[in-house]
C-alpha cells in the first residue's frame, strides 16, 4: 500500500499544486532557460527555473526518441547496441542508446526511431515497441521523450554495409554488447571514465531484476509452500508464507 506524506488521506494521491505563469530569462538556439510560478499545496507561491527546448513543435507533445536496438543474427547471442560520444555539458564521454530529436515537421516517433538508427549506426530495424512518453529530467527540464524497441536482421542484405551517416559534429563509437555481459561492460568503461546514461543504467538494472525475480520465482514455484502459484508473471513470489509478507 502506498502514503503520501503530503495527504493525511492516506490515498496515495498528493495535493495538486497549480501553475501560475513562467517568464523566459533566456532563449539560445536550442534550449531555453525560464522561471515558473506555482502555488504549492500549501497555498504558497513558489518560483523554480528550468530548461525547455526550443525545437519541440506545437503539435508535438516529444521532444526525441530513445532506440533500445536489439542486433540479432543467425547461430548467434543477442546484443544491445549502444553508442559512446563526447557530451560537452559533462565534458566526458557518454555511453547511450542510439538517440535523436524529432525533426521539424516530423510527429511520427516510429518513422524517427528508425531514422535515427539508421543515421548512427548504419543499420536499418523493425520497431516492434512504441513506449508512453517520458520525463527526461523533471527536476531540471521539461524534456519528454518516448522508447522505441528496434529489431535488427543481421543477415539482411541491407544491414551487411556499414554506413552510418551522423550529423555535422557527431563522432560516434558503436558497442554491441551481449546481454549477458552488459553490468561487465558498463561497468568496464565507467573504470575507462566514461559516463553511463541513466536510461542505459535503469535498462540494465531492470534488466537484472528482471533475471533474477524470474530465477527466484522458478525456485519459488517449486517449494512445498509456493508451488500452486503460476509461473506467468502474474505473482511474486518470495518463499515467504503469507504471515510473513503481511
Amino acid at each position: 500500500m502506498s502514503h503520501s506524506r503530503n495527504n493525511p488521506g492516506g490515498n496515495g494521491r498528493a495535493i495538486q499544486c497549480t501553475f501560475l505563469g513562467e517568464k523566459i530569462l533566456h532563449e539560445g538556439a536550442w534550449l531555453r532557460f525560464s522561471n515558473v510560478k506555482y502555488l504549492d499545496p500549501n497555498g504558497q507561491e513558489r518560483s523554480w527555473e528550468y530548461v525547455n527546448r526550443t525545437t519541440r513543435m506545437k503539435e508535438s507533445d516529444t521532444d526525441g526518441v530513445t532506440t533500445i536496438a536489439i542486433y540479432r543474427r543467425m547461430l548467434h547471442y543477442d546484443v544491445i547496441v549502444l553508442i559512446r560520444q563526447y557530451r560537452p555539458a559533462l565534458k566526458a564521454y557518454t555511453i547511450e542508446f542510439p538517440t535523436g530529436l524529432l525533426e521539424q515537421g516530423e510527429t511520427d516517433t516510429e518513422k524517427a526511431a528508425l531514422r535515427v538508427l539508421k543515421k548512427e549506426t548504419g543499420w536499418i530495424g523493425q520497431v516492434s515497441h512504441i513506449s508512453s512518453s517520458f520525463a527526461v529530467d523533471p527536476g531540471c527540464s521539461s524534456a519528454v521523450a518516448r522508447y522505441a524497441t528496434v529489431k535488427i536482421n543481421g543477415d539482411a542484405w541491407e544491414n551487411t554495409m556499414f554506413n552510418p551517416q551522423p550529423s555535422e559534429g557527431e563522432f560516434i563509437d558503436i558497442h554491441m554488447v551481449p546481454f549477458s555481459e552488459i553490468q561487465e561492460h558498463l561497468e568496464r568503461l565507467t573504470k575507462q571514465g566514461n559516463m553511463i546514461d541513466s536510461r542505459v543504467a535503469c535498462w540494465a538494472i531492470g534488466l537484472a531484476m528482471g533475471l533474477k525475480v524470474a530465477e527466484d520465482a522458478s525456485i519459488d514455484a517449486a517449494s512445498t509452500n509456493q508451488s500452486s502459484l503460476p509461473l506467468d508473471g502474474n505473482s511474486l513470489r518470495t518463499g515467504l508464507d503469507a504471515k510473513e509478507t503481511m
